[in-house]
């Protein structure tokens, strides 16, 4: 069968319409599969979103791409927009650790690592030792031990802590290096070092932009373009209820714009966070439910904080910056959003993301918006110098956003991917299983999509 027929016949229904259920329906639909996506929300994208306030473009959600998200270029290209993908600007690759009261620049090559101060120089003195270090480790090792056995102790205690806490919202001493960043382990299995394979890591070439990329009209045009391009098989606003195995297939029930409907389909593909796939699968599957409800999962605040450049001589020229706790900054991190892409701020002004561990939900901890802004206000003066004149200051909360792939994970999916053996065919995606990055969410959809019809290929169904 060709490739682009592989799903003829078949009819799938995607459940969650984030980037990862975006992308297996739009993967089976190309393999000619039938097709629909329910999404609760009248909105695709789950976390990604953008909105705009007069001439502030703000990201509450992914902030850029990178030029080696392959598979996500490609879904940008199918919805035709890859004309509106921007660069950053060439300075704005630059990124910082705040380190001893100062912004301290991370080195962009080990020929850099003499004039940094990210680390003491017997830190790096340690971590240059790193490729004469035996290969080791132990089972489920989690970042933190990586760190300390590779680079030494005081790289894990700044750079694994800042690494974890500024992308995920984590703890180093909780998470599988296998399962957060499985390339680190890669690297010292077949090449004897992380640096050695860092370094031979082949450049990109052939993306359409360079350096930290972004779309012209926000983050969130891509997902509004799949849904628009999925037609009347996207389902927004349409909430599943329930799940029902039914004559090798599934019924799927759900909430319309006025009624509860339900569909009949051949295959499942749960694109949810973990929680919300345990209560559907708890009728027919008590122990997939079990192991899903065990996964954590991290929730962040956003401040976004717009002031006028001209008034408040601050540098914040780069990428932007990160905080170990261990420095007590009262916040992860920062995105320098205008500095990154300066038409998200209006001419003469800065735009800065100041990103938050928690909520800030006032009925879960004390964290009110005066809180968060005047914590974010506090730690942007501490990092650029006094004089600053806030025009801007929102929030965003992220509640249970980042799942966390703590000792243990591969271990789990692989348990919870045997007991979905036994059910009729079902997949699972999100960034729960092979990464939170755009990239890794875009493929596990795609990768869903491939286990799927597998299944379904061998059933009597099919045949």
């Amino acid at each position: 069968m060709h490739a682009a027929e592989s799903g003829k016949g078949c009819r799938i229904a995607v459940v969650g319409g984030g980037i990862s259920g975006l992308s297996a329906a739009h993967h089976a639909r190309d393999l000619g599969a039938d097709v629909h996506l329910f999404e609760a929300s009248h909105r695709p994208g789950g976390w990604i979103r953008t909105t705009r306030q007069e001439q502030w473009t703000l990201e509450w959600g992914p902030h850029s791409l990178l030029p080696s998200s392959s598979s996500l270029i490609q879904l940008i290209d199918r919805v035709g927009l890859t004309s509106s993908l921007r660069s950053g600007e060439p300075g704005a690759r630059a990124r910082y650790i705040w380190r001893r009261g100062a912004l301290r620049k991370l080195p962009s090559s080990p020929l850099a690592i003499p004039f940094s101060r990210a680390l003491s120089p017997v830190g790096w003195a340690r971590l240059l030792m790193e490729p004469f270090i035996r290969r080791g480790g132990v089972e489920e090792e989690t970042v933190y031990a990586f760190f300390r056995r590779r680079f030494g102790e005081e790289a894990a205690r700044i750079l694994a802590d800042a690494m974890v806490a500024g992308s995920s919202g984590g703890w180093p001493q909780q998470l599988e290096v296998d399962s957060f960043q499985p390339l680190l382990r890669q690297w010292e299995q077949q090449h004897g070092s992380v640096l050695a394979g860092l370094l031979r890591q082949p450049a990109v070439s052939g993306a359409p932009f360079s350096g930290p990329g972004t779309l012209a009209d926000g983050m969130d045009s891509l997902p509004h373009a799949m849904a628009a391009d999925l037609g009347d098989r996207f389902h927004g606003g349409s909430p599943v209820e329930a799940l029902e195995p039914a004559d090798e297939g599934w019924k799927v029930h759900y909430r319309g714009a006025y009624a509860s409907n339900t569909a009949e389909v051949d295959g499942i593909i749960l694109a949810l966070p973990a929680p919300a796939c345990a209560a559907l699968l708890a009728p027919v599957s008590d122990r997939s439910r079990a192991i899903l409800e065990s996964i954590p999962y991290a929730s962040l605040s956003l401040v976004q904080i717009g002031y006028d450049a001209r008034k408040w001589r601050a540098s914040a020229q780069g990428f932007g910056f990160l905080a170990p706790r261990s420095e007590n900054l009262g916040v992860l991190g920062a995105i320098w959003s205008s500095s990154l892409f300066p038409f998200r701020a209006p001419p003469q002004h800065g735009l800065t993301t100041v990103f938050l561990a928690g909520n800030g939900d006032p009925e879960g901890d004390p964290y009110s918006d005066k809180i968060l802004v005047d914590r974010s206000l506090d730690a942007m003066r501490r990092v650029h110098g006094p004089g600053l004149e806030v025009q801007l200051a929102l929030v965003g909360r992220a509640p249970a956003a980042i799942p966390q792939a703590t000792r243990g994970h591969r271990r789990r999916i692989d348990r919870l991917q045997h007991e979905l053996s036994s059910l009729p065919a079902l997949a699972l995606s999100g960034s729960y299983l092979d990464g939170i990055s755009l990239e890794s969410c875009v493929r596990s959809g795609q990768d869903a999509v491939v286990g799927l019809l597998d299944r379904w290929k061998s059933s009597p169904e099919a045949s």
